[in-house]
């Protein structure tokens, strides 16, 4: 199992727990960190594999 795995796992759950809590305490910053978990659940593989591709094929030099 990767790290990205891991994240695929973590993400989603903690989102979804911290929707049930924010939900039933009516906690606005619950419900609002949950969303961006969620969110965050939904884009992380893309960003990291145009990330990667990116550094991959940058023919940036050190200076």
């Amino acid at each position: 199992m990767t790290a990205w795995d891991a994240l695929n796992y973590v993400l989603p759950a903690a989102g979804l727990v911290m929707l049930v809590l924010g939900y039933r305490r009516s906690n606005r910053n619950l419900l609002l960190c949950a969303g961006l978990l969620l969110l965050a659940f939904n884009g992380i593989e893309d960003f990291a594999g145009g990330f990667a591709d990116g550094y991959a094929r940058s023919d940036a030099r050190v200076i």
